[in-house]
């Protein structure tokens, strides 16, 4: 409009020519936005200008003037320029003779005050509308200067620009971890100090050592040759072989089990554990003192018989019904312990009793009523007895009835034992006798094998494994072995392989043969089925027992005496040839036996199995190809070496990596709005704690007027003064607001992106400063300055850096800061500004009223936000 006269003192109205400035005025006031807002202005509301409202030339009638200022002045002006005669006589004299002269002025006082007090109200009114815009400006940044959501944005960026620059390095940290890692110095992740490598090399040595020694064919040809050459006397250093080679199995089995975890070799697991299962059971014989030896047959085979001829006497029921239901033990007596006790009965207990009685089955004769029947029929015997738990003990006393009182008990005995309904309550009866043969034995009599009774045949099992030897009884009147008979033998060699070297094959009742041609293809016929079934032929005798306990004078005993006679010798002599045979295997051939057992099952299991794992080792490449010329110490080298990839990237830097990310996820999302209140509260509270200075401060707009130079001061113009006040003060409020942002900043900093850090130099503790981000304070500090600036700058242009004078440009700084920040000129409205005090909440309104008709994105959202 104008152009600055350089020569004009700044603060100073440009030059005006004249005619000028009278018709300008009107256009200034036609510039003036309409209608005003009632909040501009002075005290009263009224608004303050440096204008006045009308103006005239030198010819027009002076306006009316309560003040007289106007009038006064226009009645001076025409008195110094309208000449009349008495003035113009005099003006020569008066001009050669001066003479002092009266004021013209004949103002009122108090209207020669008027410039005065005028100037005056409005530096008031100016001073008392700054510290209004003060306080709203202060108000308002400390509420909506921080958009939360930004902020967000930029502590999500910063994080996600620490996470790239991490992983793009990842490679540079793998190449300097590399060697603490291979002197062992990393104590983020834990060493084995190559246990594993060496472990695998200390167990193939030693099953090399095995495959070429314990294993070698020189080894198994020895041990064989020794038992072929050892005589009787020597069973105390057999045993301790077996011992001993029992201890070097044991430990083999343990290398085998320590390369298929290593290997994950998956399916033998089962044969090595019966193999260890095994060798307990053959050191636990070897080192026996008492020897048991089992009688297992058929029902009505003859056992019990058997035993009673073993013994000298009828101890056990041998009648035609069924006998044995119960097991029953023969032992000695016990040394130094009560010589009167002749036999226990040992009951099980409710536990025991409650899982035997749930498995009742039917007999093949027995219907589910009959089978009801029977349950009940033992409960209820098993309360009769209850009174006798657990165990049950039968003596002899005194030395007189001894015999009576032995035949009492043993009838008494036999009610138990041939007593169905007492198989599951009686556990186990002990018979305590001088008279069994050989030294060290036990003889057990179970069941027959095919009785109808499961428990039965259970007990069969169990009984030859846990024993040392075992008489298998065939009935020699049946040659041919019976499906039952045939199942029991190959469950014998399926669970307990080893069993048949400790077997021996009884051929009872061939002395009910009529004829010799009879006996004779009885005998062979159950001798070959026998062999068939893998009994050795020195263990397979004719038998007959019944001859041993009777008396000789008797009729019977002449005619089965003269029978076996005329039989042969192999049945005559057959009872004891058993029993030497029995006597013989228990005390000479048993621990042979063992031995035999320990050879055969190296030479066929475990060897195979050695050459196997070390195969398997070589196929995995678990140690060197040729370990004797490589050291070990070299291969661990290399294979540390050729592992490190994997080692650091699934041990070190996977972990830490995921552990970052984490919690770079949590901070931004399950805890945002923790970091939403926790940075606006934070803004807030330093923020008007800063400022409570700067809105103590007053401002003597008066003053500063009378101390300001200028071009005149006739009268007083508050207008330039405010104007350079709120200039300074926007600064200063400007300088906060930095200052502020910069604690806000350093606290994201170090809140956030030296924490993040903290947690990626994880990767190695001892190596604190292993990662240091590229993002920098300053760099934080400048980002948070330029949203918390893009906000608050264009508040104090709208609130504080315009006066009320200047109503278009304080109406283009409102309209700005709703473009700038429309979100943050809603929330004046209409959280900040509800009580309607303060001047942005009346003037957005209308400034978003002009703006509505703009077809800009913005105006969209402007419209949308105030509609």
């Amino acid at each position: 409009m104008f152009k600055k006269d350089k020569h004009r003192p700044e603060n100073t109205p440009p030059s005006v020519p004249t005619g000028v400035f009278t018709s300008y005025i009107p256009q200034v006031r036609n510039h003036i936005p309409s209608p005003i807002p009632s909040n501009y202005g002075g005290a009263n509301g009224e608004v303050a200008t440096a204008l006045p409202q009308s103006t005239t030339t030198a010819s027009e009638t002076p306006p009316s003037d309560t003040s007289g200022i106007f009038t006064g002045l226009y009645r001076h002006q025409n008195a110094a320029t309208t000449p009349n005669s008495s003035s113009s006589s005099t003006l020569s004299a008066s001009t050669r003779h001066p003479k002092p002269t009266v004021s013209f002025s004949t103002l009122h006082p108090s209207a020669l005050q008027a410039a005065y007090e005028q100037g005056a109200q409005s530096a008031i009114t100016a001073a008392t509308q700054i510290e209004a815009d003060k306080l709203e400006a202060r108000n308002i940044i400390a509420n909506y200067a921080v958009e939360p959501l930004e902020m967000l944005h930029l502590v999500d960026r910063w994080l996600q620009q620490l996470l790239d620059e991490f992983f793009q390095q990842r490679d540079q940290f793998k190449h300097t971890l590399y060697e603490k890692w291979e002197n062992q110095e990393l104590t983020n992740i834990i060493y084995d100090n190559n246990d594993r490598i060496r472990k695998i090399d200390a167990v193939y040595k030693e099953l090399e050592k095995a495959r070429d020694t314990l294993f070698s064919c020189e080894a198994f040809d020895e041990l064989s040759s020794y038992l072929r050459k050892t005589d009787d006397g020597e069973t105390d250093e057999m045993k301790e072989k077996v011992n001993i080679l029992a201890e070097h199995y044991s430990k083999i089995l343990q290398c085998l089990q320590f390369v298929d975890k290593e290997t994950q070799t998956v399916g033998d697991d089962n044969s090595i554990s019966d193999i260890k299962t095994n060798l307990l059971k053959l050191k636990e014989l070897n080192n026996k003192q008492s020897h048991t030896i089992c009688i297992v047959g058929l029902e009505k085979a003859g056992k019990s018989t058997f035993i009673n001829a073993l013994l000298g006497f009828e101890l056990l029921p041998a009648a035609v019904e069924r006998c044995t239901q119960i097991r029953t033990v023969l032992k000695p007596p016990l040394e130094g312990g009560n010589q009167q006790l002749f036999a226990t009965v040992k009951f099980y207990d409710d536990q025991e009793f409650r899982v035997f009685f749930d498995k009742m089955t039917e007999k093949t004769d027995e219907n589910q009523q009959q089978l009801q029947q029977r349950k009940e029929q033992v409960v209820q015997e098993r309360e009769v007895l209850k009174a006798k738990f657990p165990e049950e003990h039968f003596h002899i006393h005194g030395q007189s009835g001894v015999e009576r009182e032995r035949t009492d008990i043993i009838k008494r005995l036999h009610d138990y034992i041939t007593g169905e309904l007492y198989v599951n309550i009686i556990k186990e009866i002990t018979i305590y006798t001088d008279k069994l043969p050989g030294k060290n034995y036990e003889l057990l009599d179970v069941p027959g094998f095919d009785s109808p009774i499961k428990e039965h045949r259970d007990a069969g099992l169990q009984a030859i494994k846990s024993a040392d030897a075992f008489l298998f009884l065939t009935n020699g009147q049946q040659p041919s072995l019976t499906e039952p008979q045939i199942r029991l033998l190959n469950a014998i060699q399926k669970n307990h392989f080893e069993a048949m070297q400790r077997a021996f094959g009884i051929i009872t009742k061939l002395d009910l043969c009529q004829t010799l041609a009879k006996y004779q293809e009885h005998y062979e016929k159950a001798s070959t089925e026998l062999k068939y079934k893998y009994f050795k032929p020195e263990h397979i005798y004719a038998a007959c027992a019944r001859i041993q306990i009777l008396d000789e004078n008797t009729e019977e005993f002449r005619v089965i005496a003269s029978k076996l006679h005329s039989f042969g010798d192999d049945l005559e002599q057959g009872f004891e040839r058993s029993k030497e045979g029995l006597n013989r295997f228990i005390e000479y051939e048993l621990p042979k036996t063992h031995l035999r057992q320990l050879v055969d099952l190296g030479r066929t299991r475990l060897g195979r199995y050695v050459l196997e794992r070390l195969a398997k080792i070589k196929e995995k490449e678990l140690l060197p190809q040729n370990p004797s010329m490589m050291p070990i110490d070299e291969f661990i080298k290399q294979q540390n070496k050729a592992n490190w990839d994997q080692v650091y990237y699934e041990n070190i830097f996977q972990p830490v990596f995921a552990k970052a990310n984490y919690w770079h996820a949590i901070i931004v999302t399950k805890e945002r709005t923790k970091f939403i209140d926790d940075a606006k509260r934070k803004f807030h509270d330093l923020f008007l704690d800063l400022t409570k200075d700067f809105l103590k401060c007053t401002h003597q707009i008066e003053q500063l007027m009378f101390e300001a130079h200028g071009f005149t001061k006739l009268q007083l113009n508050a207008h330039p003064t405010d104007n350079s006040v709120r200039e300074k003060l926007s600064i200063e409020l400007e300088k906060i607001v930095d200052q502020t942002s910069d604690t806000l900043a350093k606290h994201f900093y170090h809140q956030y992106i030296c924490e993040l850090e903290n947690i990626l130099n994880d990767i190695c503790p001892q190596l604190k400063d292993l990662y240091r981000t590229k993002l920098t304070l300053e760099k934080c500090t400048n980002e948070t300055h330029a949203l918390i600036l893009r906000v608050c700058r264009p508040v104090i242009m709208a609130t504080l850096r315009f006066s009320h004078l200047d109503l278009s440009v304080k109406q283009d700084a409102i309209r700005e800061l709703i473009y700038i920040a429309p979100t943050v000129a809603f929330n004046i409205v209409n959280t900040f500004d509800r009580d309607g005090s303060g001047i942005l909440g009346t003037a957005i309104p209308e400034s978003v009223h002009v703006l509505a008709g703009g077809s800009q994105m913005t105006t969209s959202i402007i419209k949308t936000l105030f509609k």
